[in-house]
């Protein structure tokens, strides 16, 4: 028991490391560039270097910290171009669901995902760029679940901290009417069972409004 109590410990330890240092990433406390030194992240988290080695490994798989060995570790740029990529992998796996999930929806599982969308309008109108985005990767992680594919649903949580990421600093970037029209669609064709009209509205958003949002940010940044 003593062995497992340690285990936990450890794995818990590891886990709290973990989102720390990806929250102060996608906040903005560790800025793009700045160079992490596991003995000094050690030392301001209060942990052995094992958990952060452990940490930086998964940020890495992310996209959020770039490391060569025996070179540098550090935080890596917002690269526009990765960001298009995870979002039209986002996009593909939540269209994807859909056919899948569709027929398997019955009234409470409607008026879960409209509940979802409601979420997303509530966030569009008060502009908040964060609940946006988990109420987005909340209604497409649920898809994922009724459909029984748990494999979709671990992609978009590994995808989440680098769109999170961006749709921070791309706020003042944001369509707010593009993204509160797309979410209604959305709405009104989970109301209506019809998942051609799902995807259809999903391609709208994935295809059209998202990329827009990329290329003004892009503008912008110059």
């Amino acid at each position: 028991m003593a062995g497992i109590d340690v285990a936990l410990e450890r794995r818990t330890m590891s886990e709290d490391v973990y989102r720390r240092l990806r929250d102060a990433i996608v906040d903005g406390e560790l800025r793009p560039g700045e160079r992490l030194r596991d003995t000094d992240l050690a030392e301001d988290l209060g942990t052995s270097k094992t958990p952060v080695r452990h940490a930086l490994a998964r940020l890495a798989e992310q996209g959020l910290v770039e490391m060569q060995r025996n070179r540098f570790t550090r935080v890596a740029p917002l690269d526009l171009d990765r960001i298009r990529d995870a979002i039209a992998l986002f996009g593909d796996i939540w269209i994807g669901s859909v056919r899948h999930a569709m027929p398997l929806v019955g009234q409470d599982d409607v008026s879960y995902l409209v509940d979802l969308t409601e979420d997303m309008s509530d966030a569009a109108g008060e502009r908040d760029v964060l609940a946006y985005g988990v109420a987005l990767r909340a209604i497409a992680i649920g898809f994922a679940r009724l459909e029984g594919n748990a494999t979709r649903a671990s992609v978009i949580e590994l995808l989440g901290p680098q769109i999170r990421r961006f749709t921070q600093h791309a706020a003042g970037w944001f369509d707010w009417v593009a993204s509160e029209r797309s979410t209604l669609e959305i709405r009104d064709a989970i109301v209506s069972r019809d998942a051609t009209q799902v995807r259809a509205a999903l391609v709208t958003l994935f295809d059209e409004v998202l990329p827009g949002i990329i290329d003004r940010t892009e503008v912008g940044d110059r």
